[in-house]
């Protein structure tokens, strides 16, 4: 359902129907102080991994009490101390443009950076419980997305096909996955048809575009459609940043 609503300057908040249901409607906030930057911690991991990350609290979460919002984990992104007003990093960036009204107000998740086997699996079972439980989110795969950069876009790949429930957008920022992951993942996306929308973004010059290439392979052979785009550029923080903007833009475009 696509709500067209005017609004100039101002941010857009999504609020679950009283009722229950799924219903969401629009609502404006005048609000422009900036959001907010914490840390916090799963208490209780039940999968191996003690998880700790930041969280992006949108412009006046705390006083909105009756508002549920949206959820991106953004996985091997950089973590932020403070708002920065110029800076093209996914929490910075994101509190712009929902105070100029360009994306819906939206909490941003990102965990501490961890490799391990298994990984994926507990952050799409314990860090999503924890923050569906703790913070006010729209608990629905619809509303939660799952993203990251080179090796995090391996680890976001493992948490939206082994687990499709939990995530209605996967974003790939120059990464993909191995070779000898495929039968894996063509088990996964075998076994369910509740596919996630993909985005697939990568730099011409990417030294990882092999692994990239694994993914849309496994992808293609099970019939689930994708974005792709891929820019000049390589595997830089240059390239990050000046798509990080489109990159996020994208997410929300599910939430129309």
């Amino acid at each position: 359902m696509k709500l067209n609503i005017p609004v100039i300057l101002l941010p857009l908040i999504l609020i679950l129907d009283s009722c229950g249901g799924s219903r969401l409607e629009l609502r404006t906030s005048t609000c422009q102080e900036p959001g907010a930057i914490q840390s916090d911690r799963v208490p209780n991991p039940t999968q191996g991994f003690d998880i700790s990350f930041q969280s992006y609290l949108p412009p006046c979460y705390a006083d909105l009490e009756n508002t549920r919002f949206p959820v991106i984990y953004l996985i091997a992104m950089p973590y932020e101390l403070r708002l920065d007003a110029a800076a093209e990093t996914p929490m910075s960036l994101a509190d712009r443009l929902i105070r100029a009204g360009k994306m819906p107000p939206a909490l941003i998740i990102v965990p501490e950076d961890t490799v391990g086997q298994g990984y994926h699996a507990a952050l799409a079972i314990d860090l999503v419980a924890y923050v569906d439980e703790t913070y006010r989110t729209l608990p629905d795969r619809h509303y939660r997305g799952a993203g990251g950069i080179s090796h995090g876009a391996a680890i976001a790949a493992r948490m939206a096909f082994q687990l499709p429930e939990a995530f209605g957008s996967l974003g790939i920022f120059s990464g993909g996955i191995a070779e000898n992951e495929k039968p894996t993942f063509e088990t996964w996306i075998d076994s369910s048809g509740n596919h996630p929308r993909v985005l697939i973004s990568i730099g011409d010059q990417d030294g990882i575009m092999p692994y990239t290439h694994n993914l849309m392979n496994v992808l293609d052979a099970g019939k689930v459609s994708y974005e792709l785009n891929v820019d000049p550029g390589g595997h830089t923080g240059a390239f990050w940043a000046a798509h990080m903007e489109s990159y996020l833009l994208w997410f929300a475009e599910a939430w129309e």
